[in-house]
């Protein structure tokens, strides 16, 4: 699936959340909030940035050539959007041309006189012109950024765009043409958005070099890398402040006091006897920036450890009392293209952990769709555990169970979740592969956790194949006594999926295989039969209860006549692990479904 159409649904709901005029708008929105974000630094540090966006956009008639223009004060950058939203390349010499036509409007180059919307008069007359003062423009100290985006750009039009602007370098003027293209804006839409920071470590005194390199992918990146000696003691308190926000980009997080973390705390506990520094791996981390201070100092802008999380949070988690004497070797790589900063960070988590494997599980842990849920749920007080260890660094009291009674925190593994929506939407019950492998596997991974359509409605939809599975789960303890079928560890998930059926029971003449109830579950949205505004509870009326002690009692039927049938021809006697073996198989599915059906057409 294109970039385009992965994200034309939710481009169309905002252009009607925010009443632009166009898809194309909507298209300039979405972008800068989901993809330029994560490398333009947009001086917003507000509660809206959908709002600030918006107020930004001025993408209608006279805009002069622009579709969104923003002002960095601090840094004195003027950033502009030209965008395009089709299949197909669309950007000309003509639209280039108002552009440049504008650029020499506002810097008094031209003494042509323009007539900008009053969204355009307003931010240049609030914002750009503090920048674009008479001694700014004298001295030239300012920046223009501006960006093109279209689908691709074939041809000569790159050529074209920077002949045109080609005069304002012989002016010395910062004046900076930059281009993006949809393979480009899919790789930043899909890298996490990494945290701020800026920090400042205690480095060893004249223990470091530096090395510049290029990263070699599908472009060369530019990075400059340090290798130092940090001591431990000034790593501590900034991992005890910072928390998880400088382990974004790390695969996992602190596993708990495992035989690697012991061995970790007992090296270091040794003080100025300790092998510590040549034992252990150190810390592998990357930034936007770094530069060194006197004092024998780092200061580090935007800092992520992405491997060597075990041995910073061990720091914290199990020493009280750390020898001041302790040194970690650091590896410290500035990424100078921040759109570049997770796929690299990623690749080095992977290649260089060597103390603990790293499962699929936690490889997925930074995909977009699973921070959406981690951000989804957090706001309700839900925890999302999508990490192995990371509940144990959270507060606990934010995910307090307000009932006060089991379970004793509200907390949802993305595991779980994704067990649940391959028994629900996939009708996938049983699997002799293991669905908690199935569910991280690159065949139903991103099925499950799709971010191909609008992520809001895969969010919803993920969420009723989990709280059906707590209702069918809550229905089953109570018939437990009532039904030997209920009395085995996989009919929960049977009972998941064959609910799916209620939701067509009116249409079971249109259903006779597994894939018929696949297909038409396929555009069952969640919101309807979730409640977004209680903590994503399940809503649903006593009618889907009775639906499935309903299936309940079917279910008992279909084992009753397996039962019979190996007492008549086989002559024995069917014991409780004959079902557990019954249901394990791959095929058993089928059978049910296609009996089941049958039984409740007939019972119609």
């Amino acid at each position: 699936m294109s970039f385009y159409d992965r994200i034309k649904e939710q481009v169309s709901e905002l252009r009607k959340k925010y009443e632009y005029q166009n898809d194309g708008t909507a298209f300039g929105h979405f972008i800068i909030g989901e993809c330029f974000n994560k490398i333009v630094d947009f001086e917003y540090n507000g509660i809206d940035f959908n709002d600030f966006i918006k107020d930004h956009i001025v993408d209608m008639a006279n805009d002069l050539g622009n579709d969104a223009i923003f002002v960095n004060q601090k840094s004195k950058e003027i950033i502009v959007f030209q965008f395009k939203f089709s299949k197909s390349q669309l950007l000309n010499t003509d639209e280039i041309k108002k552009n440049k036509r504008f650029i020499d409007w506002i810097l008094g180059i031209s003494s042509e006189t323009l007539t900008p919307n009053p969204k355009l008069k307003k931010i240049i007359d609030e914002e750009v012109s503090s920048i674009l003062t008479d001694e700014n423009i004298k001295t030239n100290n300012y920046s223009i950024a501006f960006y093109y985006i279209d689908n691709n750009f074939e041809g000569t039009i790159k050529t074209d765009i920077n002949a045109l602007y080609n005069n304002y370098h012989d002016k010395n003027i910062d004046f900076q043409i930059k281009f993006y293209d949809y393979r480009e804006l899919e790789e930043l839409y899909d890298d996490v958005l990494i945290p701020k920071n800026d920090v400042t470590l205690k480095i060893v005194k004249d223990e470091f070099f530096i090395k510049h390199s290029r990263y070699h992918g599908e472009t060369e990146t530019d990075m400059e890398t340090i290798v130092t000696t940090i001591l431990a003691n000034s790593l501590k308190p900034i991992i005890e402040e910072k928390k998880e926000l400088l382990l974004a980009l790390n695969v996992r997080y602190y596993k708990g006091e495992n035989e690697i973390n012991s061995k970790i705390k007992s090296e270091y506990s040794k003080g100025d006897k300790s092998n510590f520094w040549i034992l252990n791996n150190g810390i592998n981390a990357v930034c936007e920036d770094f530069e060194i201070l006197e004092e024998d100092r780092i200061r580090i802008k935007n800092f992520q450890i992405v491997n060597g999380g075990q041995t910073a949070k061990t720091l914290t988690r199990i020493v009280n009392d750390l020898p001041d004497d302790v040194q970690i070797l650091m590896r410290l790589t500035k990424i100078k293209d921040k759109g570049k900063i997770s796929k690299i960070s990623m690749d080095v988590a992977v290649a260089s952990n060597s103390q603990n494997a790293i499962s699929a599980r936690d490889l997925h842990s930074g995909d977009r769709i699973q921070n959406k849920i981690f951000e989804y749920l957090d706001k309700v007080r839900i925890f999302y555990d999508k990490k192995d260890g990371e509940w144990a660094t959270v507060d606990k009291k934010k995910y307090k169970n307000p009932l006060g009674r089991t379970p004793r925190h509200l907390k949802i593994k993305n595991t779980d979740l994704g067990i649940a929506y391959l028994s629900f939407y996939l009708q996938m019950p049983i699997s002799t592969v293991g669905r908690n492998k199935l569910v991280f596997s690159e065949l139903y991974y991103d099925k499950i956790f799709s971010s191909l359509g609008n992520e809001d409605d895969q969010f919803y939809k993920l969420m009723l194949a989990y709280r059906i599975s707590e209702k069918v789960n809550e229905i089953k303890t109570d018939k437990y006594q009532n039904y030997e079928i209920l009395q085995n560890n996989n009919i929960n998930d049977v009972l998941v999926s064959l609910s799916g059926i209620f939701f067509f029971k009116n249409e079971l003449h249109k259903i006779d295989k597994i894939d018929d109830l696949v297909e038409k579950l396929y555009d069952c949205k969640g919101q309807n039969y979730i409640k977004s505004n209680d903590k994503y509870a399940l809503n649903m009326s006593q009618n889907f209860d009775d639906f499935i002690v309903k299936e309940i009692k079917l279910l008992q039927d279909i084992l009753d006549l397996k039962k019979e049938v190996k007492k008549e021809y086989e002559h024995k006697d069917w014991l409780p692990n004959d079902t557990n073996k019954w249901l394990k198989k791959d095929g058993t599915y089928k059978e049910i479904f296609e009996k089941m059906i049958k039984k409740l057409k007939q019972n119609a």
